[in-house]
This record gives C-alpha cells, sequence and structure tokens, in this order.
C-alpha cells in the first residue's frame, strides 16, 4: 500500500516537474511559433512531419534548451523534410481582411528564427492544409487529421492547449470581436493547464478555455459539464425571469412533492445566494456571445452540483413565501428534451385564449401556421417549402403575417418565401471565410454560403402589402438568425421580442487530444455593409420580455404585441 501511494506521488510530482521546466513566458513563445510553423511552413502545414511529436519531444528532453534553440531546432526539421509544391489557390475573394491577423510577435525573437519566420509569412508558398482545410473544395475549417492519445501526461495536455489556441488562433473568424485579446488568453491559460494533474482539472481547464471564444454556437461534443459542474440537477424544468426561477414543468414529481414545490413556484434564492449570484458560480465553464444567452443556458449549472440536496427560498403562487430543502435528480446526457424548461404558450388575445401551437401527429410536426381573423401565425420552424406557394397565395389578403423565428429551420429553400414577401431581389448578406493558404488572414465574399443565395425574392409587383411582425428572442440563433437578417429586407417589418444569441456561421470543430471535439462558427456572417450579427445579435424594434406571470399563465407576449401591431396598422 505505502508503495501505491509512493508511486502515485512520485507519477504526480513528475508530471509536474516536466510541466514545470518552461517559464510561462517561455510557453507562450513556443505555443506561437509552433503553430505558426504548423500552419505556414511547406513541410508541417502538408503533414510531411508529425508536428505534435516535434512538440512533445521539446517538452519532455531534458536537456534544457532555450526557447531560441528549441525554435530553431523546429526550423531546421522542418526546413529539411521534403514537401510538395502546391498550386496557388484560385481566389474568389472580394478582399482580404487582416483583423484577425498579427504577425508582430515575430519581431520580439532574436534576429536568426525572426528573418526565418517572416519569409514565410511574407511570401507565403506551398502551404498546406492537412492540419486546417484537408476536405476538397470545403470552405471549413477541418481538424480531422489530428492526432489522438491514449496516455495522459501533462506534456500532452499542454499540447492540448496549443493545438485548441492556435485553431482559434488562425480559424476563428470572429476573434476580434472578443472581449479580451486572445495572446492574452493564451497567457491565462499556460498556468492553468501546467497545474493539471488529473481528469477532472483537464475538463475544468477544457470547459473554461472553450468558454473564452464567447460564442454561442461553442459546446464540448462529448459533454464534460457532469464531471465538472456536478451530476445532480434540479427536478423540475425552469426559465428565468426578472431574475427569478419559475418551475415550468415537473422532472421528478416524487422529490417536487418532498420539497413542496409546484409549477408556477418562483425561487429567488439557492442556498442563500440570489438566481443572478447563483448563476454566476459556474457559468464561467459555459459559452455564450451575449447576456441573453447566459440566462437562457442556465438549466447547464444553475442548479449543477454534486451535492444532492440544495436549500431554495421563494414565493408560491399565492404569494406565501417558503424555504426547503430540495433534494436534486440525477441529470442523464442525451436525454434531456425539456432542458430549456418552454412551455406550451397560449395566445390570450381580446379576453380569448388560443393554443396557436398545434401538433399534426401524421406528419411528426407542429402545424406550420395558424390563422386568426385577418391574421395569420407562422410557426418558421416547422414550415416546408413546397408549401410556401399555397400558403402565400391563401394569406396573401391577410392584414398581417407574424413569422416566429425562436425556433430553428435550417432549410435554405424557403428562401422562397421571400418571392412572396419583397417586391424585388435584395442583397441580404455577405461572408468571411479562411484563407487556408495564408492562415489568420479571412475572405470577403459578397454572398453568404453559395451564390445562388447571395439575392432574396424576385420582380413582384403583387408582392404581400401587409403587415409583417418577426418574434425573435435569445432562442433565435444561428440560420434562424440569418433568416432574421433577409427579414429585415421586408419593407416596413417590425421585429418583436429580445435581443438573439449571436451566434452566426456554420458549425465546425477542433479535434481534441482525446478526439473529443470543441465546436465554434467557423465562417463569418454579415450584413452587406459589414455589419456583424456575432454577439450582437438581431435587436428588436419593439422590446418584449416574458414576465413571471406570462410564464406563470403561459401567456406569449410576444405574439400578443405582434397581432395588436396588426390591429393598429391602417
Amino acid at each position: 500500500m505505502k508503495f501505491l501511494i509512493f508511486l502515485s506521488l512520485f507519477i504526480t510530482s513528475t508530471l509536474y516537474a516536466q510541466s514545470n521546466r518552461f517559464s510561462d513566458r517561455d510557453l507562450f513563445d513556443l505555443a506561437k511559433v509552433w503553430g505558426f510553423i504548423k500552419y505556414y511552413h511547406p513541410a508541417a502545414s502538408q503533414g510531411k512531419i508529425d508536428w505534435d511529436d516535434a512538440l512533445l519531444k521539446s517538452l519532455c528532453n531534458p536537456n534544457k534548451s532555450s526557447t531560441d534553440e528549441i525554435i530553431t531546432s523546429w526550423l531546421d526539421q522542418a526546413d529539411q523534410s521534403l514537401s510538395d509544391q502546391i498550386a496557388m489557390r484560385k481566389s474568389e475573394c472580394d478582399s482580404i481582411t487582416l483583423r484577425n491577423y498579427d504577425d508582430s510577435w515575430i519581431n520580439k525573437l532574436n534576429p536568426a528564427n525572426r528573418k526565418r519566420l517572416l519569409d514565410l509569412t511574407a511570401q507565403p508558398k506551398n502551404v498546406g492544409s492537412f492540419y486546417s482545410n484537408p476536405v476538397e473544395n470545403s470552405i471549413r475549417f477541418n481538424s480531422t487529421n489530428e492526432k489522438t492519445y491514449t496516455q495522459f501526461s501533462a506534456d500532452i495536455k499542454m499540447l492540448e492547449l496549443f493545438r485548441i489556441w492556435n485553431a482559434i488562433e488562425y480559424f476563428y473568424p470572429y476573434k476580434y470581436l472578443l472581449d479580451e485579446k486572445w495572446d492574452h488568453v493564451l497567457q491565462k491559460y499556460i498556468p492553468l493547464f501546467k497545474k493539471i494533474k488529473t481528469e477532472t482539472d483537464y475538463k475544468s481547464a477544457v470547459m473554461q478555455l472553450a468558454a473564452e471564444i464567447q460564442d454561442s454556437h461553442v459546446e464540448i461534443k462529448k459533454t464534460l459539464q457532469y464531471d465538472v459542474v456536478g451530476k445532480f440537477s434540479a427536478p423540475f424544468i425552469f426559465q428565468i425571469a426578472d431574475g427569478k426561477v419559475v418551475i415550468t414543468g415537473i422532472k421528478d414529481e416524487a422529490k417536487m412533492m418532498n420539497a413542496n414545490l409546484e409549477v408556477g413556484d418562483l425561487i429567488t434564492k439557492i442556498n442563500g445566494k440570489s438566481v443572478l449570484e447563483s448563476l454566476n458560480i459556474n457559468s464561467k465553464y459555459f459559452a455564450y456571445s451575449n447576456e441573453a444567452v447566459k440566462l437562457r443556458e442556465a438549466y447547464s449549472y444553475l442548479f449543477s452540483s454534486n451535492d444532492p440536496n440544495s436549500v431554495i427560498e421563494g414565493v408560491k403562487k399565492n404569494g406565501k413565501a417558503f424555504k426547503t430543502v430540495m433534494e436534486r435528480t440525477e441529470r442523464i446526457f442525451q436525454n434531456e428534451w425539456d432542458k430549456d424548461g418552454i412551455p406550451n404558450y397560449q395566445l390570450f388575445y381580446k379576453n380569448k385564449t388560443y393554443t396557436y401551437l398545434t401538433y399534426n401527429e401524421k406528419e411528426s410536426r407542429l402545424n406550420p401556421t395558424y390563422p386568426l381573423d385577418d391574421k395569420v401565425y407562422f410557426e418558421f420552424a416547422s414550415l416546408k417549402a413546397t408549401e410556401i406557394p399555397s400558403l402565400m397565395e391563401k394569406y396573401q389578403d391577410t392584414r398581417g403575417m407574424v413569422f416566429d423565428l425562436r425556433g430553428y429551420n435550417n432549410d435554405g429553400s424557403l428562401i422562397k418565401i421571400f418571392d412572396y414577401l419583397l417586391s424585388k431581389p435584395e442583397h441580404f448578406g455577405i461572408m468571411t471565410q479562411a484563407d487556408f493558404s495564408q492562415p489568420g488572414k479571412f475572405c470577403f465574399v459578397d454572398n453568404i454560403i453559395d451564390k445562388s443565395y447571395k439575392f432574396a425574392g424576385r420582380n413582384n409587383p403583387n408582392a404581400y402589402k401587409g403587415q409583417v411582425v418577426v418574434l425573435i428572442n435569445e432562442y433565435t440563433q444561428s440560420a434562424a438568425e440569418l433568416w432574421a437578417m433577409i427579414f429585415k429586407k421586408v419593407p416596413n417589418v417590425i421585429f418583436v421580442g429580445s435581443q438573439t444569441a449571436g451566434a452566426d456561421g456554420n458549425k465546425t470543430s477542433i479535434k481534441m487530444t482525446d478526439g473529443n471535439e470543441i465546436i465554434f462558427s467557423g465562417l463569418g456572417i454579415y450584413y452587406p455593409n459589414g455589419d456583424e450579427t456575432q454577439r450582437i445579435g438581431i435587436q428588436p424594434d419593439i422590446v418584449v420580455h416574458l414576465t413571471v406571470e406570462s410564464i406563470r399563465n403561459n401567456h406569449d407576449l410576444l405574439l400578443l404585441k405582434a397581432f395588436e401591431l396588426i390591429d393598429q396598422k391602417k
């Protein structure tokens, strides 16, 4: 037993000693240079060298080489390796943006290494895409060729940091929008990764690093959150309004009864802390583009813990205050259909209640429209392109149309709906994609994803004349935000709701050392004038938030406001 304890302590101290052989400043310089050579040097970028191995050998080498000596040896190794002659890619860029690119750090290296690196960036040629874009005709970052490792060591985890950080450094289109400079993020995480001794330390560090990307698309594909923030959560589903939790559904009826909790109860404190204070305990582990998504994603961490019990305080529907011990319930990943806590909202309009979301059992989807008097509601997430001509003709003479973008539909062929809403073709957006022959630089193209999507609408003198209202909130994300951008082109359109998620651009991934993946937005999406939607999202013309009472009563205030606006139209 003593031997096992000694062996464990020896392994731990060895890992710690290896990771501390270099100063934080040395590791910062090595991370920058290693990534630059990986993506810019012909031999390394073409995958002719095992570039992971070059780093790992340098990290574990007992000879105390200086960073200058290691960089020189890396360049010598790369220069001595064979590489292919690569034909220059034909660029379809309208322009190149350098706002994500900065090679000024190279000037701080010693003169010999500085010249060699500057030569690579001054006239990049034969730059391969083995580590960045191996799929022919793809416009997105792709790291499928990265190696994976079964063993756990401090050096491999430092490699993990170098790999993730450099992938974002060169291929994240919105890096320039981050609150903190990406170099500063590297400086902050080097000491954190040096302290990694256990799998839990590692998972915590990776989750925090991924959260620094500040992109609502970010997720770690194989979830780590239960090991880091806790395997237990609340026995109910919920939403947050006015800084308070409203219980909207039941997950574990027995535990709800034991705590005397009911749907509609208001929770104001968790273990003595306010809801907003409690949010900040674990929110550092989750990425979000803006504060609206921080609240939206609260189900991931607000009640999460490895402690099976918590003390909660709040107010019952009858106004009576309560304080109770709540037993948490175990979470099951990939079985959380209820995670967002959204109740089945109804429309309370002119003193009547309408169930506007109706399910079509035969087609296994919500019905895409709900007509009421001289108005029609479109549940955009369930809409099919084949239905558009008949539906638009059917409702052509209505007083107003409401399009609900709080769901998700990425069927590009739905763009034909704008043939009926616009009187002429409209250019609605532009895009940036990585220039893989000059990593870190991004190429502007004057369309979104495909040339066939450059314009929405057609010449149509009989375009819809009624009032168009679009519903948005923090659940409006990615493709839904792109649809919102196009709806902006509809004359006199009114957006009702709240700030959207601020995450637009196709998802792509970074392959981690254990084979797991970090997802992030791989393309940049912009309005035609270059304005961003990332992080900013789509802003409503009329702000409407759900309230505690509207959630308790399942009333959809956004749709109510939309119908009222249409009624006001002369």
